[in-house]
């Protein structure tokens, strides 16, 4: 996936305000997590010093996926 698709995906939409990313790893504002990796990412490619701001952008997105689909089963 690339940093555009990335940034198309999470601007469609709505994201939880906290997020345990990995156990000892909580998001306090994800949507500002999201905001300042895709900025750093779109500043400095996804080049080896910032493929960890790639990586936590793909597993915030597959939580969010998670998430949605945990809600659409008890619908």
């Amino acid at each position: 996936m690339t940093v555009p698709e990335l940034e198309d995906y999470f601007s469609g939409i709505n994201l939880p305000q906290t997020l345990e990313l990995y156990p000892g790893t909580k998001l306090n504002d994800v949507a500002q997590c999201v905001d300042t990796h895709l900025t750093v990412l779109k500043i400095y490619g996804n080049i080896r010093p910032y493929e960890c701001f790639y990586d936590r952008l793909l597993k915030i997105k597959e939580m969010v996926e998670k998430e949605q689909e945990n809600e659409e089963e008890q619908k």
